[in-house]
């Protein structure tokens, strides 16, 4: 909880909500010291919902609306919360203000105004329960469906370079075809492959690839025919709640892919880590296949599912790494190319932040340790 002489926040674990009530008018410090602490809650508190009592509201310099709308805000996003309430006369004497704040606020929240906090919370939840059950679900793809499912895929990608390019053809894979049909089988076969299904009716798919706690968004796709009801958004939701052990996910898209840039960055919380050319390829791309594609990257809180994944992880490279003494060339490849990939670095720091158990062997985390043995047999790898 926090609280001063210019405003009261509070989480209410019974409604999953983040409740911050403006006492009086507050400018700079004394507005973002609070509304820090609120989103301090938020950030503990996960997917909660975000309600501000303004009945005592005034309107913001110009200083503390810009570091609403390019800190707070995006910030606030990164917490999972969707939904703002605002607890509002029917009438306000700040309505200007009001309006000014929604208006930025619906780009990625669902806004909702009610004259007392249990309309808000009671709105909130008809809300969060059309989204669960949203006629949206994922169901594994089918052998039978397969064919459908590539066709579909490649209609989507289609639909997209078109209304870019119009009929010029230099993007496509293979002939009149933005990704080609031997691209998606094979991230079918090195998936998990699901369609998206709206009461009943395919209306998309998703491949993913999930190692410890990674995931890969290998391929998302709607049928272009319901673009903006929500189904995608709806989608990657299921996706990440059937796998809480995975806390980064990656993917990439062509940097002419507008909707798909704006769905990745402004509704599903990703932020793009680079952009393939020719000046800067993608690890292991000799052939330049990944060429003009932006990469993505979501970052989520660590999850105690997401914590085990890694001790299994810690656990398989330090079996490695004992096995490896005997100099086997492909054990300490293993070990090097652990050694040098972001996941050994989110290893190293959770062992450091305290997350693993005191007696889990962890001599793999031992940065002296695995770059002696790699020097041992000229397997070091910088």
């Amino acid at each position: 909880m926090f609280e001063s002489e210019f405003a009261e926040t509070k989480y209410i674990a019974k409604d999953n909500a983040v409740f911050h009530i403006w006492k009086k008018e507050a400018h700079f410090d004394d507005y973002r010291t609070p509304v820090t602490a609120s989103l301090e809650m938020l950030r503990m508190h996960p997917d909660s919902l975000f309600i501000v009592d303004a009945r005592n509201g005034f309107e913001d310099v110009p200083e503390d609306v810009e570091w609403g709308f390019q800190y707070f805000l995006p910030e606030l996003k990164k917490t999972g919360c969707r939904i703002w309430g605002f607890l509002l006369p029917e009438v306000s004497d700040i309505e200007g203000e009001i309006d000014l704040w929604t208006a930025e606020i619906e780009k990625n929240f669902t806004v909702i105004r009610a004259e007392s906090y249990d309309e808000i919370i009671a709105k909130a939840h008809e809300i969060i329960n059309d989204r669960r059950s949203g006629n949206v679900q994922l169901v594994p793809l089918e052998a039978s469906d397969r064919a459908r499912f590539i066709r579909d895929n490649q209609d989507a990608f289609n639909y997209g370079a078109l209304a870019e390019f119009g009929q010029r053809d230099d993007h496509f894979e293979e002939d009149g075809e933005i990704i080609s049909h031997d691209t998606i089988a094979h991230a079918i076969d090195e998936g998990a492959a699901y369609r998206i299904l709206q009461n009943g009716k395919p209306v998309g798919g998703a491949v993913i690839r999930t190692e410890y706690d990674q995931g890969e968004l290998e391929l998302l796709f709607v049928s272009p025919s319901v673009h903006s009801k929500g189904i995608g958004y709806a989608a990657w939701c299921a996706i990440e709640a059937m796998h809480p052990e995975v806390t980064v996910w990656d993917t990439v898209t062509p940097y002419f892919e507008k909707r798909n840039i704006h769905f990745y960055v402004n509704r599903c919380g990703f932020h793009i880590v680079a952009y393939y050319n020719e000046h800067f390829c993608a690890p292991d791309d000799d052939s330049g296949e990944m060429f003009d594609m932006f990469a993505f990257e979501k970052i989520l809180p660590d999850t105690p599912e997401s914590v085990q994944a890694q001790i299994q992880r810690v656990t398989y490279y330090e079996n490695i790494m004992q096995q490896a003494e005997s100099g086997a060339p492909e054990l300490l490849q293993q070990l090097s190319d652990y050694y040098g990939s972001p996941a050994w670095k989110r290893d190293f720091a959770a062992d450091e932040a305290g997350l693993f158990p005191k007696d889990l062997k962890r001599g793999v985390l031992s940065e002296d340790g695995v770059y002696n043995l790699l020097e041992q047999f000229g397997s070091h790898r910088s």
